[in-house]
């Protein structure tokens, strides 16, 4: 459980953070989104980073247990997937990520709660 916090405590914010950007900067991210799809060579670098995030997350804390912590180990396994993807599918990875702005502010509530999740395990567990 400590590895669990301990990585909570890291991408819990961050995620909070990104969540954010999301809902009030929706427009900025179909601008990275844009220059994302135009650069492979970013496209391979955020496989890379996402794969390396995933694995390590995975090798620290892998518990399929239903309780808080159940969302550490989600988030290591859709950061690895996400940089499979990029590095064999990115096209669809693109296409998926480019979203209408109502789409963009959904994920962006998503990525919010579940940051917040995060930082609920980490520092008021």
């Amino acid at each position: 459980m400590q590895n669990a916090m301990w990585l909570a405590s890291i991408f819990g914010p961050f995620l909070m953070i990104m969540g954010i950007w999301m809902l009030f900067y929706h427009e900025n991210m179909m601008k990275v989104c844009t220059s994302v799809k135009n650069t492979p060579g970013v496209m391979y670098m955020m496989g890379v980073v996402n794969l390396l995030i995933g694995l390590t997350v995975l090798s620290q804390f892998n518990m399929w247990a239903w309780q808080l912590s159940l969302l550490v180990t989600i988030f290591g396994w859709v950061v690895l997937i996400r940089g499979l993807m990029a590095f064999f599918v990115p096209q669809f990875l693109v296409k998926k990520t480019m979203s209408k702005a109502q789409t963009l502010k959904i994920k962006g509530i998503i990525v919010l709660v579940w940051g917040f999740g995060m930082c609920w395990l980490a520092f008021w567990m």
